[in-house]
């Protein structure tokens, strides 16, 4: 059987290396539909994921108390405060009125909220995403709740975005390098920012809790 195996390939080569050519492709576009399934799957289970952690962030911040600022962990509260002054603009017919009329504290720490979360990956992306009044809040927050690199970084890509600043021009390499380095100061040194936002909120507390 070999034998005539072997004398069929010999008298019609081309069939094949066809056949094994198409084989090669079936092979190729399975592996191709698969790391497409698994990367559909990874992004459901992400989004998900998301979903849940936001419910529960809702939950937990509906009432926000003396205690839960003081007991819950600096970037979980940072988050949940955000989440909580969000319910409550959504709550207003005017939501543009709502947020004129929030407090200092309550307005920097939404807006430090907006900038970390919208810029976690690329602080490019903070800016693309969001406009004035929520980015001149942001830069206000990042430099008086943190300071340091991070607020020299927001600086810089704030004003390559600033329309009305002629005197700076948005550069793509040097806002890439911004990006590039504000995603590693969250990465090495996120703790330090949301332990300093937990000191501002917790001396600000009357602005936040009940």
């Amino acid at each position: 059987m070999l034998d005539n195996f072997l004398q069929s390939i010999r008298e019609f080569p081309v069939l094949y290396m066809l056949i094994l050519a198409a084989l090669i492709l079936c092979v190729f576009l399975w592996v191709i539909a698969m790391r497409a399934s698994r990367r559909r799957r990874e992004e459901k289970d992400a989004l998900i994921a998301e979903l849940e952690y936001e419910k529960a962030l809702r939950t937990q911040f509906r009432v926000v108390t003396q205690q839960l600022l003081i007991d819950t962990p600096p970037r979980r509260l940072v988050e949940g405060v955000c989440c909580s002054i969000q319910m409550a603009l959504e709550k207003q017919p005017d939501m543009q009125a709502a947020y004129d009329a929030l407090t200092q504290p309550q307005l920097l720490v939404y807006a430090l909220g907006y900038a970390v979360q919208d810029g976690s990956e690329r602080l490019s992306d903070f800016f693309r995403k969001n406009g004035q009044p929520l980015t001149g809040a942001a830069l206000e927050a990042v430099w008086r709740l943190v300071g340091g690199e991070y607020a020299q970084l927001f600086r810089r890509e704030y004003d390559a975005f600033d329309e009305g600043n002629e005197a700076v021009s948005l550069v793509k390499e040097d806002i890439a390098a911004a990006d590039a380095r504000f995603a590693d100061l969250l990465a090495e040194q996120g703790e330090s920012l949301y332990a300093e936002a937990k000191e501002y909120i917790l001396a600000n507390s009357a602005s936040f809790a009940i």
